[in-house]
């Protein structure tokens, strides 16, 4: 009996070429291709330094001593469609320069609340999406008096 299919040694030895000089092209495009999601992956989630200088009136004074509130939501993994996120809030007091920092915040949407007596109470959101960010803030006077 012939067998129906005779293989020939030319073409096979092509074909084995290609496959070992293919993969390691497609394993280095693919190994690159997960390097970059990795990298994406790991500045979203970066922890942030964020550095608040509070500043207030016309001559732009550092405010010493004013209380600053960092409110944010804890990210979960997996378990986030099971459980309500966890809000987190921070109490910070500024130095005699007018600065309050922390270091380890996670990235996204924050609440930054600054109260001192003598000023008017500021509140707004921010996006922290940089390693390292400085947020300048300048508070008012109270426009009226209630006695």
């Amino acid at each position: 009996m012939r067998p129906l299919h005779r293989p020939n040694r030319a073409a096979a030895f092509a074909l084995l070429l290609a496959l070992v000089l293919g993969l390691p092209m497609a394993a280095a495009a693919q190994a690159s291709e997960t390097k970059d999601k990795a990298k994406e992956k790991k500045t979203d989630e970066t922890p942030v330094s964020l550095r608040i200088h509070v500043v207030g009136g016309e001559k732009k004074d550092p405010v010493p001593n004013a209380s600053v509130y960092l409110r944010f939501q804890e990210k979960r993994a997996m378990l986030f469609l099971l459980h309500k996120q966890n809000k987190v809030e921070l109490d910070l007091k500024t130095d005699d320069k007018g600065i309050a920092s922390f270091k380890g915040l996670p990235p996204g949407k924050v609440l930054i609340q600054v109260v001192s007596p003598g000023w008017q109470t500021f509140g707004e959101y921010y996006d922290l999406h940089e390693d390292k960010q400085t947020v300048l803030i300048k508070l008012e006077r109270p426009k009226t008096r209630w006695y």
